[in-house]
């Protein structure tokens, strides 16, 4: 008989496995300690996250992170995965409903997640669940090796501290994704390396990547010196940090209406990676969920 319970942090990375064996990106590389990383990024809470048990084994989980994002106190999925003989039970749903009376009861406003375009069944799920698709997130790839053959710019690049990325959150175009907000360097700040360029002594653009996640966070450059090769000058400095076993730079979640980034990136030899939907559902107290 299945139950629903808070996640068991010690059944999660096996659960983890079984469940995206068959995912379209391959995740059989993820290690526990990879794993909780992550979730430590995303501001996982394991007593409002949903694990599905049959028995002692974990068959399903809910992943639920919660950090204001977006103007807003906001829940995020940080993964949801069930071992393919419970799916097609509705499992997904049941945890989801579940969750949403104590995330309204704790003050949250908004659920936020991300889905793969071509994942049609899991879109259909959230929509039954009340989640509208607001944007398309895209991702790239590119090779270390390529940018590090860039020729060198003028612009001074070094290591930089948080209060020098703060200065440009209000330089970014768009809100970013959950997985790459702002808040993350103060989060997990041992985990992010923060790489700025200098007119004179004067910041004019910052990157912030995670080595241990290999994910590129953010690219801003001050408005005053874009189309300028800044970025540029920032991603081939960052590739040169990187230990020679990581050939790729993974940029994940690209804003899919801000063409002038993603030309950007493929013009660097980028390949494309995946394309996500960002889906977005409101809580409220008059919620029936969180009635019943």
């Amino acid at each position: 008989m299945l139950t629903l319970g808070p996640v068991t942090r010690e059944r999660l990375h096996d659960a983890f496995l079984e469940a995206f064996a068959d995912y379209a990106m391959d995740t059989s590389g993820t290690t526990e300690e990879g794993l909780l990383l992550r979730m430590k990024k995303n501001a996982v809470d394991y007593d409002l996250s949903v694990g599905a048990y049959n028995g002692p084994e974990m068959v399903g989980f809910t992943l639920i992170g919660v950090d204001r994002w977006n103007g807003a106190v906001t829940a995020y999925d940080a993964g949801t995965g069930i071992v393919p003989a419970f799916r097609g039970q509705g499992l997904a749903h049941r945890m989801f409903d579940h969750a949403l009376p104590t995330l309204s009861a704790r003050g949250v406003k908004q659920f936020a997640l991300e889905v793969l375009q071509g994942n049609e069944p899991a879109i259909k799920a959230y929509q039954t669940s009340g989640f509208d698709i607001r944007r398309t997130l895209t991702s790239y790839v590119g090779s270390t090796q390529t940018l590090n053959a860039l020729p060198e710019s003028g612009w001074t690049i070094r290591r930089a501290d948080r209060a020098t990325f703060d200065r440009f959150v209000a330089q970014a175009d768009w809100e970013p994704s959950f997985e790459n907000r702002f808040t993350i360097p103060a989060l997990i700040p041992e985990q992010v390396m923060i790489l700025a360029a200098f007119d004179g002594i004067e910041p004019i653009g910052v990157v912030t990547y995670s080595p241990p996640l290999h994910w590129l966070l953010s690219l801003i450059v001050r408005r005053t010196h874009r189309r300028r090769g800044v970025g540029t000058a920032l991603l081939r400095s960052l590739a040169g940090e990187l230990r020679e076993d990581r050939p790729k730079l993974a940029a994940i979640n690209i804003d899919g209406s801000d063409r002038g980034m993603q030309l950007f990136f493929t013009d660097l030899g980028f390949s494309h990676l995946i394309d996500q939907y960002e889906m977005l559902r409101e809580i409220g107290q008059d919620d029936p969920a969180h009635r019943r």
